[in-house]
């Protein structure tokens, strides 16, 4: 079955600050942070753009807030140099030997720069975003992050869980939760995950018709699930293809409006 490809890391984050892309400064070229989620041993960062430049790597930097206020360098990761182009990558910070306080706020920075003379230079400038360290140890688990095209037509709750029987009953283990917005779309980095495990999100509205629904992934619908490997390419769906259970929900669904 072809799935929808996820990253190692390990946590359940909601609340991030993701950044917009950095207007191009060369034809075809930008740079931004697609997702991001910190726990107390790692920090997994996927990275997507585009370079223009025949020789160019990526940075990334991570900076732990320490008591005083100040930023102090914690990770960093530097790619190998490749050519012009798509820029996809899921980059994981490993700080295992010296963890990070569970609520600890965290800075990552990510840099375009391309090859000039004999040296690396920036393209584009710093991307940043700051997030919060979970309470959660992260090495050797996996994640998804769930990307709607749509907004969604009421307040509602997100669920992600790991199936067991039929896909169109939204039961199962729960992974995690996600506030949903009112004419918003939704983006939401789920972790903790087993490695191997198969997810679907399912949409809760608290107003309107209140059926869950299913929200299956860019292959619908020959194939609806997710399965783990690159989480640069995310879980994405839409609530306007959200699919009913067909089957009775469990009486004592905690999600459901009644």
């Amino acid at each position: 079955m072809r799935t929808v490809r996820l990253s190692i890391l390990v946590i359940f984050v909601t609340g991030l600050w993701f950044v917009r892309p950095v207007p191009a400064q060369a034809t075809s070229t930008s740079i931004s942070i697609h997702s991001a989620a910190a726990c107390k041993d790692t920090t997994t960062v996927a990275v997507i753009g585009t370079t223009g430049f025949a020789s160019s790597r990526v940075q990334v930097q991570l900076f732990f807030r320490n008591a005083l206020g100040q930023y102090v360098y914690k990770a960093g990761f530097t790619s190998n140099p490749f050519d012009a182009g798509p820029i996809s990558m899921a980059v994981e910070l490993n700080y295992a030997r010296e963890p990070v306080p569970a609520g600890s706020l965290l800075r990552v920075d990510v840099r375009l720069e391309r090859l000039s003379g004999s040296s690396y230079v920036d393209v584009l400038g710093v991307v940043s975003l700051t997030t919060t360290a979970a309470d959660r140890s992260c090495v050797e688990a996996c994640s998804v992050t769930v990307d709607t095209t749509d907004a969604a037509p009421s307040d509602g709750t997100l669920t992600l869980r790991s199936h067991y029987g039929s896909w169109f009953r939204p039961e199962g283990r729960l992974q995690g939760t996600a506030t949903v917005g009112a004419g918003r779309p939704l983006r939401a980095t789920f972790v903790g995950i087993p490695c191997g495990w198969t997810v679907r999100p399912w949409y809760y509205p608290k107003t309107g018709d209140t059926t869950p629904k299913m929200l299956p992934s860019q292959y619908w619908p020959s194939e609806f699930a997710a399965t783990v490997a690159d989480g640069t390419n995310p879980y994405t769906t839409s609530f306007a293809q959200g699919v009913p259970p067909a089957h009775p929900l469990e009486a004592n669904d905690p999600f459901v409006v009644r």
